[in-house]
C-alpha cells in the first residue's frame, strides 16, 4: 500500500498548490491513501502563525471527499509545530475537529531561534552544539507533546550544508535520540522517514539510516506505525521504497507524491 501522510496545500503558508492539484497527482502516482496535513503555526514570532484557515479546509476536504473518495482515501490531518509549548492553542484546534492525523514538528530550537535560518548554525560558531540542543528539545516535544507521529527528526539537516558540509552524522546523537525514541516507544507514538529530500537530490531522507540503525542495534523492532492511534480509526501505512534503509524498516514511512 503507497501512501502520503505529509502533504501541503495553499492552506499552507509554504504552498501554493491546490488540495484537488494534490489528490489528483496522488491519484496518478498510484497512491491509495493521502493526508492533508497542514501546517498549525502559533509562535508569534513566525510571519506564518495562524495562517491556516480550519473550516476553509474542512470545507474543501469534504468537497474532494465527495469527488475523489471512491479512487483515493483522503484523511484530515495537521502537522502542530512545537506542541509541546502551545498546549492550549493546539489542544483547541485537536478538540474541535475530527481529525484522522497529527504530526508533531519542531521548526523553531526556541521561540526566537528558527532551525532553517543561519541563526541556528552560527550560534557559539558551533553547530554541532545546535544540533545537540535541537534532540535536547525533541525529548521535550516527544514526552508532552499531543500527536500521532514526530515529523523529521533532524530537520536542520536540510538547510545546513553551507555549515557543516559532509560533517554532519546524526550517530553523534545517539544518546539524545535514543532518549527521544524511548519516549515515542513508551507513548505508543511513532516517526517518519521524510523522503523529500531524495526528491530534492540528497542521498539521504530525514533521518538518515544512522537512526534507524539506533533502534535495530536496540532491539526495538517493534517501534513502528502500528503502535499509533490515529484520531478516528487505526489505519495501515506503507513503507517508503528507501533503499538506505533497506525495505523491512519498522518505523512510520511517507511517500511523496
Amino acid at each position: 500500500m503507497r501512501v502520503d501522510y505529509h502533504t501541503h496545500t495553499n492552506f499552507s503558508a509554504d504552498s501554493d498548490e491546490p488540495m484537488e492539484n494534490q489528490i489528483k497527482a496522488a491519484i496518478s502516482a498510484g497512491l491509495s491513501q493521502i493526508a492533508f496535513t497542514e501546517h498549525e503555526d502559533y509562535n508569534p514570532d513566525d510571519m506564518t502563525a495562524f495562517f491556516f484557515k480550519h473550516e476553509d479546509y474542512w470545507k474543501e476536504l469534504s468537497r474532494c471527499r465527495e469527488i475523489y473518495g471512491d479512487k483515493i482515501v483522503v484523511r484530515a490531518a495537521i502537522e502542530i509545530s512545537e506542541p509541546h509549548r502551545y498546549h492550549r492553542e493546539a489542544q483547541a484546534v485537536l478538540s474541535k475537529y475530527p481529525w484522522d492525523f497529527v504530526l508533531g514538528s519542531l521548526h523553531w530550537l526556541t521561540p526566537w531561534i528558527n532551525t532553517f535560518e543561519p541563526a541556528f548554525f552560527t550560534y557559539r560558531n558551533n553547530w554541532r552544539e545546535s544540533f545537540r540542543n535541537y534532540f535536547t528539545e525533541m525529548a521535550e516535544l516527544a514526552q508532552h507533546g499531543n500527536f500521532d507521529v514526530l515529523a523529521h527528526i533532524d530537520y536542520p539537516s536540510r538547510y545546513g550544508l553551507n555549515f557543516f558540509g559532509d560533517e554532519y552524522d546524526i550517530t553523534e546523537y545517539e544518546q539524545e535520540i535514543r532518549h527521544v525514541l524511548k519516549i515515542l516507544i513508551e507513548r505508543g507514538k511513532g516517526t517518519e522517514i521524510n523522503t523529500s529530500l531524495l526528491r530534492r537530490g540528497r542521498k539521504d531522507p530525514n533521518p538518515p539510516p544512522g537512526c534507524h540503525q539506533l533502534v535495530q542495534r536496540d532491539g526495538r523492532r517493534d517501534f513502528d506505525h502500528r503502535q499509533r492511534q490515529p484520531r478516528r480509526q487505526r489505519h495501515r501505512c506503507a513503507h517508503a521504497r528507501c533503499p538506505a534503509h533497506g525495505a523491512h524498516s519498522r518505523l512510520y514511512e511517507d511517500c511523496d507524491v
